[in-house]
C-alpha cells in the first residue's frame, strides 16, 4: 500500500524555510514551536532526511536536502494554497508574487520579510524560486536576477552590490597550524570550497588580495548551499556572498578571515505583469531600501 507524504507537515515545512525559523513559522501557524517541530520530525521521518540545521536562538538553516526539497516543492504548495484558499477577490489583489533564486530567497530576502510586513500588512509577497533566464510571459510581478542578461531584455533596475567575504567554521581554523593559519601564503595551503555555479569568486577574491599564482578551489560542489554546507562542516575556506552567510557570521557558526569584502557582481529587478501596480512599486522602493542597508 502506498503510504501518502504528509501534506501538512510539508505546509508546516515551507513555512519554517519561508519565516526562517521554527518560532517565526508557529506563530505565523498559530501554533506552538513544539507543534511545528513536531511536523517536522514526521516528515524527516518521511523522507529519511535531516531538512534542517538549527542555528543559535530561533534561526533554522535548511540542509541541502532541505533547500532541494524547497526547490521542489514550494511553487505547488503556493498553488495548493491559493486553489484552497477562501480569500476573496480584494484579499488576492493584494499579492505580490516575486522570482528569484533559491540562494538569494533561502538566505536574503525571506529572512528580510517580516520588516516588509511590518511596513505593509496587507500586501502578501509570495516567492518563486527559478533559476536561469525568466519568462517575461510568466504570470511573475517581480524577477529578481544577478545575471541582467537572464531579465531577457525588461527594463532593470540595480537595486544591491554583492560583497563577497571569505569565511570558515571555528573549528576548522582552530585545528590549523601557526603556520597555516598566519603565515606568508597560508591560503595556499589549506583545503579551499569552490562552487560550480560561481567560479567566478575565487579569481575575484585574489585578485583583490594582490596573491600572485594559481589559486584554485581544491574540492567543488554544485551549488551555493553546498558549498556553504561544506563550510559549516568545516572542511575548508569558501569565498561567498556575505548576505549568504550574514545569520551563520552572527551566530558564529562561521567566522570571516579577512576583514575586506570584494565586489563581486549585482543584483536586478525587473517588473513582470504588472507595470502600473501600486504594492509593485512599494515593493520595489523597499527591495532598493534593503538593496542600500545591504552595502
Amino acid at each position: 500500500m502506498t503510504i501518502r507524504p504528509p501534506l501538512n507537515a510539508l505546509h508546516t515545512f515551507c513555512m519554517v524555510v519561508s519565516h526562517g525559523g521554527f518560532r517565526q513559522a508557529a506563530q505565523a501557524l498559530h501554533v506552538t514551536p513544539g507543534a511545528v517541530s513536531k511536523q517536522i520530525q514526521l516528515l524527516e521521518a518521511y523522507l529519511k532526511e535531516v531538512l534542517f540545521d538549527r542555528l543559535a536562538g530561533s534561526l533554522a538553516t535548511p540542509t541541502p536536502a532541505g533547500a532541494r526539497l524547497y526547490a521542489r516543492v514550494a511553487n505547488e504548495m503556493t498553488v495548493i494554497s491559493e486553489a484552497l484558499d477562501g480569500k476573496n477577490a480584494t484579499a488576492r489583489h493584494a499579492t505580490v508574487i516575486v522570482d528569484t533564486s533559491v540562494t538569494l530567497a533561502m538566505h536574503w530576502l525571506i529572512p528580510l520579510l517580516r520588516r516588509f510586513n511590518e511596513r505593509y500588512p496587507d500586501i502578501q509577497v509570495q516567492v518563486r524560486t527559478t533559476d536561469g533566464p525568466i519568462n517575461p510571459a510568466a504570470p511573475v510581478d517581480i524577477f529578481i536576477r544577478r545575471e541582467e542578461a537572464e531579465l531577457r531584455g525588461l527594463p532593470q533596475h540595480t537595486f544591491m552590490v554583492e560583497r563577497s567575504v571569505l569565511v570558515g567554521a571555528p573549528a576548522f581554523m582552530a585545528s590549523l597550524t601557526s603556520h597555516e593559519a598566519r603565515g606568508e601564503g597560508w591560503i595556499h595551503s589549506v583545503p579551499r570550497i569552490g562552487m560550480r555555479s560561481r567560479t567566478d569568486l575565487w579569481p575575484k577574491w585574489q585578485a583583490a588580495q594582490g596573491i600572485a599564482g594559481r589559486l584554485e578551489p581544491t574540492m567543488e560542489y554544485d551549488n551555493t548551499v553546498l558549498s556553504i554546507q561544506a563550510a559549516l562542516q568545516g572542511l575548508g575556506v569558501l569565498v561567498v556572498p556575505e548576505v549568504f552567510v550574514s545569520a551563520m557570521l552572527e551566530a558564529r557558526t562561521l567566522v570571516s578571515l579577512v576583514p575586506e569584502r570584494i565586489k563581486s557582481g549585482t543584483y536586478s529587478y525587473a517588473v513582470g505583469r504588472q507595470q502600473d501596480s501600486v504594492r509593485t512599486t512599494a515593493f520595489t522602493d523597499w527591495l532598493m531600501d534593503c538593496g542600500r542597508q545591504s552595502d
